[in-house]
């Protein structure tokens, strides 16, 4: 969504002679994307959105100071991820199965469980990420 904001601001800037100059706003917010044609992100964390904005910020400041390209859409297919900060994950041991579990989301908004086997010793990480091949 964020993409498409940066787009349409862009063109309508080079369209309406008197926005000439105008900057193009580059913030974090997310709220507004909420509504009736996407009912669906009510449904998302909110860390989850945020750490999106988060993302896209980040990007568009690389692109601003010549370090890589505009922030663009990613495709259906292919790898997908998710950045989840600390609040959204915690690790727990399964005693039956004898192997660990990454459990994911709040109390609100349960995601799941994904079990993986440690081979070396860990610590709690700050943040994870988390992708599929689609």
């Amino acid at each position: 969504a964020k993409v498409s904001e940066d787009r349409y601001y862009r063109t309508f800037a080079k369209k309406a002679v008197s926005l000439s100059g105008t900057p193009v706003p580059i913030d974090q917010e997310y709220a507004r994307f909420i509504g009736e044609n996407t009912p669906w992100l009510r449904e998302v964390p909110s860390q989850i959105l945020r750490n999106g904005a988060v993302r896209w910020k980040q990007s568009s400041t690389r692109f601003y100071a010549g370090l890589s390209r505009r922030p663009v859409f990613q495709r259906k297919d292919g790898r997908q991820s998710v950045w989840i900060t600390s609040e959204l994950f915690s690790f727990r041991y399964d005693e039956k199965t004898h192997t660990e579990e990454l459990v994911l989301g709040t109390k609100k908004f349960p995601v799941g469980v994904l079990f993986f086997t440690a081979h070396t010793p860990y610590s709690r990480p700050a943040s994870l990420h988390v992708s599929v091949e689609a």
